[in-house]
């Protein structure tokens, strides 16, 4: 619908917002709120606004029009919140992390601590940690997951582990993440 005027798609929001609140209340959607089916609902009636090609929006055939799209866009919210599709994206752990002064800092120095000072003190004890890593690494990972962090340790990427070791770069993801958490127990 052409030229639509922004006032009437305030009162039609203001008309329908109990239609979308009550859909948004008889749903569920995973790892999302109300909140969420809500918004998706009022997104549903501007696309109504917009698609409509009957002659005004406050007509009785808008009524259903508009209904059926609120109901879609939730829907369709809704498949895709539960769709295993992303679920890797929204599961996965950072290879990065937070030190204790709140610095980002990557895998390799976090499992090492690494704090690259020239006090020879500090070198002693690191050396020291690297050593209780390394001892865990050869007491707690398997062989693969040793070749693997051989191979991210020489800076590889997953890719070119992958190709390195014949396998899936998700099966090298997957074994990178394994290794982080046991890390992470470790010490």
């Amino acid at each position: 619908m052409e030229n639509v005027d922004p006032g009437d798609i305030v009162k039609i929001v203001q008309k329908y917002s109990p239609y979308v609140s009550y859909l948004s209340k008889r749903y569920y959607v995973k790892d999302g709120t109300g909140d969420d089916l809500f918004e998706e609902g009022v997104i549903g009636i501007l696309q109504a606004c917009k698609n409509y090609n009957g002659e005004s929006l406050f007509e009785e055939r808008f009524n259903s029009f508009v209904k059926l799209c609120i109901k879609r866009q939730i829907l369709d919210a809704i498949r895709k919140s539960n769709n295993q599709k992303n679920k890797i994206l929204n599961e996965s752990i950072s290879f990065n992390g937070i030190d204790k002064s709140g610095n980002e800092k990557s895998m390799l120095d976090m499992m090492f601590d690494r704090n690259l000072s020239n006090d020879p003190l500090d070198i002693f004890i690191d050396k020291e940690k690297i050593e209780e890593k390394l001892k865990i690494c050869e007491s707690e990972l398997s062989e693969f997951e040793k070749k693997v962090l051989k191979h991210y340790l020489e800076g590889e990427k997953q890719s070119e582990i992958a190709v390195s070791l014949n396998k899936q770069v998700k099966q090298i993801d997957n074994t990178l993440q394994r290794i982080k958490s046991k890390l992470n127990k470790a010490g």
